[in-house]
């Protein structure tokens, strides 16, 4: 609008000065249109030489830590830049690092700080730098497109006094007397040795190496605990971090951890759209592993917790204990846990109680029975808090 009337007031001035041929008027309209000219161009000539830098120390962050970004913004060119806007683009929750500076031949450069509000891949940038001129009639907008990407962890609470089972203890190896039925498997071969039984040959590649080799064994790898995680997208309720979701998902994470760090073993079965198996691996670190896809994790399955067809691939591997984390109040999906389990296998259900996420009231009618550790968790509880108090209600 104010360009628009510095215009009309200048084409007015012009046709007055035509009519009067006043002198004074003619060089008042010829400064007044250098100067709309001046305004037009400086914009644009002083945002051809501002670069913008972000630099983000990402780490490995989990939901609810801060972070810190750092801004430099530097000009190249000879055109002052007396009003300068940089703003961010990447629509982070409650992060406004945006600032109005003024440019000269030095780097400006300032540190914006903020919190991580959600998992998953988290985008800073692209930048947006919108320059002015003293006036304020014109601007120039440019955008870099530099990014930084950052996986984002869920929210790992500490649970120092989780008490599993008594049969992951060392020492207690003897409760699961299956654990021979599982065959060791071939690890690799080597040159033979004086002493390797004749079962141990590997024929194919001792005719192909003109030598003989011999396999090697290694005990399956398996799982101490079994981390079962409910993905149905029909049992999950809340939005954001008060949801079942992120529950679910931050109490897997925190049970994973947790018992990681205790030298155990852990695997990860969830009924997601794809029917996540994710076992215990030699080359690579399973807490990572477990992490990696818990950060990006959503309810997308469409089967119930007890139709998941991990369930007939878990059923055939060794196990120490099984840990259910499910909102759902289907009793199907007890029935079938204790059919998996079997005999010596210790359960520990960790039920989200999703009316407190605002979920209708759930008929609760099934019994998990004595000899299952059962821990109920509502909106605004606190892991740790639960976990030390043992705060279990019978699911009759």
């Amino acid at each position: 609008m104010t360009r628009a009337l510095l215009g009309l007031s200048l084409a007015l001035l012009l046709f007055f000065a035509y009519l009067t041929a006043i002198r004074p008027a003619f060089a008042i309209a010829y400064a007044l249109g250098m100067l709309f000219v001046l305004t037009w161009a400086w914009p644009k000539l002083a945002a051809r030489g501002i670069t913008v830098e972000r630099t983000l120390d990402a780490g490995t962050p989990t939901v609810g830590e801060p972070f810190e970004e750092t801004f430099s913004i530097r000009k190249t060119g000879r055109t002052p830049a007396p009003w300068v806007e940089v703003a961010d683009l990447s629509r982070l929750r409650d992060y406004q690092p945006g600032r109005v500076i003024s440019l000269g031949k030095e780097t400006v450069t300032w540190r914006a700080r903020g919190v991580y509000r959600q998992r998953g891949w988290v985008t800073f940038g692209p930048t947006r730098v919108r320059v002015s001129e003293p006036f304020g009639l014109f601007t120039e907008d440019r955008r870099d497109n530099q990014k930084n990407q950052v996986l984002v962890y869920p929210r790992v609470w500490p649970m120092p006094q989780l008490l599993m089972p008594a049969s992951l203890h060392a020492g207690t190896a003897q409760r699961f007397g299956n654990w021979a039925d599982y065959p060791p498997e071939t690890g690799g071969v080597r040159e033979y040795a004086p002493g390797d039984s004749f079962g141990r040959i590997h024929w194919p590649l001792s005719q192909k190496h003109e030598q003989l080799m011999s396999k090697t064994f290694e005990q399956p790898l398996t799982a101490d605990l079994w981390v079962v995680l409910d993905l149905n997208r029909t049992v999950h309720f809340g939005e954001g971090e008060e949801s079942t979701l992120e529950y679910a998902v931050s109490l897997a994470a925190s049970v994973a951890l947790q018992v990681h760090s205790r030298g155990r073993r852990v695997g990860l079965i969830v009924n997601d759209g794809r029917g996540t198996v994710l076992e215990p691996h030699r080359a690579l670190r399973q807490d990572r592993v477990i992490l990696d896809y818990l950060a990006v994790a959503q309810a997308d399955g469409s089967q119930g917790l007890a139709r998941a067809l991990a369930w007939d691939r878990i059923r055939r591997l060794p196990r120490r204990a099984i840990a259910v984390i499910t909102p759902s109040p289907d009793p199907h999906w007890v029935s079938v846990t204790q059919a998996i389990r079997g005999r010596g296998t210790p359960l520990l259900a960790f039920y989200i109680d999703a009316s407190s996420f605002g979920a209708p009231e759930p008929n609760l009618s099934f019994d998990l029975g004595a000899d299952v550790d059962l821990y109920v968790i509502r909106k605004g509880d606190d892991f740790s808090r639960l976990m030390r108090t043992r705060d279990a209600v019978r699911l009759v």
